[in-house]
């Protein structure tokens, strides 16, 4: 017995699951279709999304996983299930539980490949089907989870201190050199006293994806550091080049626009950054460099805020 195509369309229009549909055979594999649940989980609107490769929703977290198991499944038409971080319009991370599969012609030619999106919530609540499809997944959820910082998805301070230390020895063994940058959010208190928690947390959720998408190579490291503070590692820069890469992340950072009515320096939230650059000597400790970039942060918002203050390692 057939169906009437109405209902069918009824059916995917009302699914309490995200449902869209992209032409396979374009450039680009754009969406062509949106349902509503899927504008309720992104924040983005039908007409928004329609036109558009769903990899904007990826923003600049493009180092995932489920990201290569998905192209893998599209080069070879093939259905695929995955779980992504992706970005509401709002700026907040979510997991993504997406499965694609593609639809086909009479000639068997795939035209389509449609998606099913929904909220995966905690990353340690998996079903038990996706664990025995993929047994190492829980297992590296839960490193995830005692990896990532909560709030922004960078690393927790405890793990940041720990790679530190791996790369320093490193550092000292071949005579690498390191830069360690610390970026404060400018006159922060009174932003959180005008905004609250949750519109503070959502802007500093925004700003930790902008600092820390400069630091994508794979020997960088980017965590949270303090309360309203990100630090960053990166090898082969010298002082210089370290301190240029500090101001274009203070450049994203007062490129987000996001309003502060009552910094003292800007219209704008802005950022501050101590840079510490050496090669690692033998008797020293990280702790040590530690505490000189803080010292330059310092120095950064005594002169004013809104800038990188540097200094190369005694």
């Amino acid at each position: 017995m057939s169906v009437d195509a109405t209902l069918l369309q009824s059916l995917v229009e009302s699914a309490p699951d995200g449902v869209v549909i992209c032409d396979a055979r374009a450039a680009d594999r754009p969406v062509i279709f949106v349902n509503a649940a899927m504008e309720k989980l992104t924040g983005y609107d039908a007409n928004y999304m329609r036109g558009r490769n769903l990899r904007f929703l990826q923003g600049e977290d493009h180092e995932q996983e489920g990201l290569e198991k998905i192209r893998t499944a599209l080069r070879q038409g093939v259905s695929v299930q995955t779980t992504l971080r992706n970005y509401r319009k709002d700026g907040t991370m979510f997991w993504n539980e997406v499965t694609i599969q593609p639809l086909r012609d009479g000639n068997g030619n795939v035209t389509h490949f449609a998606g099913f999106h929904r909220e995966g919530g905690d990353r340690l609540r998996l079903s038990e089907s996706r664990e025995k499809t993929d047994p190492t997944l829980s297992t590296q959820t839960m490193l995830a989870y005692l990896r990532d910082d909560k709030l922004t998805g960078l690393l927790r301070r405890t793990y940041f201190d720990e790679l530190v230390k791996r790369d320093w020895g490193l550092a000292q063994r071949e005579s690498r050199r390191l830069s360690f940058l610390i970026f404060d959010l400018d006159c922060y208190f009174t932003y959180k006293e005008t905004f609250g928690k949750n519109g503070s947390d959502q802007s500093f959720k925004r700003i930790s994806r902008v600092i820390s998408g400069c630091f994508r190579r794979a020997s960088d490291l980017c965590g949270r550091f303090d309360e309203d503070q990100i630090a960053a590692v990166t090898t082969g820069l010298d002082l210089a080049q370290a301190s240029k890469l500090a101001e274009a992340v203070l450049g994203r950072v007062r490129d987000l626009a996001i309003h502060h009515p009552r910094s003292i320096v800007s219209r704008y939230v802005t950022a501050s950054c101590g840079v510490v650059s050496l090669v690692p000597p033998h008797d020293a400790a990280p702790e040590r460099v530690y505490e000189m970039a803080l010292k330059a942060l310092k120095d950064a918002k005594e002169l004013g805020r809104n800038r990188v203050v540097s200094r190369e390692a005694d």
